[in-house]
């Protein structure tokens, strides 16, 4: 992901949305079919292939037709990253693709631009890469994969920085990305609140936030960071669980969560408007900051993956099985396009009016004002 280009200025499922892996073990295949099984064996296997978890990624003459979890766009520059360390640039808005040398074949699950040349990458191995020419030359800083623990998401500053995964996975930096160590996730409690829950469903959803305040240590998966204009962060984690950030993402509350399934992102939309979603295409929204949060019809059941906030004010978010959301009321309603079964991990506006989507098959561009057509 990226904080200087579309979305975020800036998966018990599925690895750019993460928590289907637990770390690399096999977990609750059984029962998962058509291609979300296909998917789901490919990003076990970028796990388990320990024989060359030291090797560079080899350059593929068709690695842009291969799965790609995260896009980045910095500056007039795209970055994309997936399958087996596969990082690919383009120069000329998606027409085509140079990958890039690597050294790591593992999955690589989030891209993170903080200018339009410094840039990190995260991934299976706990592994850390970054780059200081726009994505063309990668160093990798970090790399425990004995941990079993692969990093999710990605978010850096000047000075501080933290990367997020699986089993509450918590690295952080102190001097710009150059260097990171293991942190603590740190959940803060929330002031006492001087008026009950007006109803039984308010209340047990700020038993459900307590409850992550005060059953440390939490080990569930860290999915997908969030920073809104004002600098307040958001993560959406597996199990229902939503934490906000007001020191920068040192510490973290929870927030009410309004469903118990894994969320794997969230998208802060402006002002106090939040829109996070995942699992069976459910999505949600809050005009509160995430205290209180309305159901969102969506029309599907797939795996919801990522969302991008568009420059004209539409939304977009992408999910399993060719699932595409457009929203021209600012994400209060969507209407479902499926152009065909494509599974799509990720989503980016890469010019006025055009969308860049990734996933199971590599690229394809649509045009917004096409995809709103009745």
């Amino acid at each position: 992901m990226s904080f200087v280009d579309k979305k975020r200025v800036h998966n018990d499922e599925f690895p750019a949305v993460s928590s289907a892996l637990r770390a690399g073990k096999a977990v609750r295949v059984a029962g998962v079919i058509s291609v979300l099984a296909s998917v789901f064996l490919l990003l076990l296997l970028g796990s388990v292939f320990a024989h060359d978890v030291d090797k560079p990624a080899l350059i593929m003459p068709l690695a842009a037709k291969s799965l790609v979890l995260d896009l980045a766009a910095p500056g007039p520059r795209l970055v994309a990253a997936g399958w087996r360390g596969h990082v690919l640039v383009s120069e000329d808005e998606a027409q085509s693709w140079q990958q890039e040398e690597i050294p790591t074949r593992r999955m690589l699950t989030a891209l993170f631009f903080r200018d339009e040349l410094h840039g990190w990458a995260v991934g299976h191995g706990s592994d850390i890469l970054a780059t200081e020419d726009g994505g063309k030359s990668w160093k990798l800083l970090n790399s425990t994969p004995e941990e079993e623990r692969p990093l999710f998401d990605i978010y850096v500053s000047d000075s501080y920085g933290f990367a997020i995964g699986a089993y509450a996975k918590f690295m952080t930096t102190t001097d710009g990305g150059k260097t990171w160590q293991p942190g603590e996730f740190v959940i803060r409690k929330r002031a006492e609140s001087a008026e009950p829950a007006a109803h039984a469903e308010e209340a047990e959803d700020v038993e459900n936030a307590e409850a992550a305040e005060e059953d440390l240590p939490f080990d569930f998966h860290l999915n997908r960071i969030g920073r809104s204009a004002d600098g307040i962060f958001y993560i959406a984690a597996e199990a229902g669980y939503i934490f906000r950030s007001d020191d920068g993402g040192h510490t973290w509350q929870g927030l009410p969560s309004p469903y118990n399934g894994s969320f794997f992102g969230i998208l802060p939309l402006g002002g106090d408007s939040l829109l996070v979603y995942g699992l069976r295409g459910h999505a949600f929204r809050s005009e509160d900051s995430g205290q209180t949060w309305a159901r969102i019809e969506t029309g599907t059941t797939a795996l919801l993956t990522d969302a991008v906030k568009l420059a004209g004010g539409g939304v977009v978010i992408t999910g399993m099985a060719g699932v595409i959301l457009v929203s021209t009321d600012s994400g209060r309603s969507f209407t479902l396009r499926r152009p065909d079964r494509i599974s799509l991990t990720a989503v980016c506006e890469i010019a006025d009016d055009t969308l860049l989507f990734a996933g199971e098959r590599g690229f394809k561009s649509y045009k917004f004002t096409e995809l709103i057509k009745p």
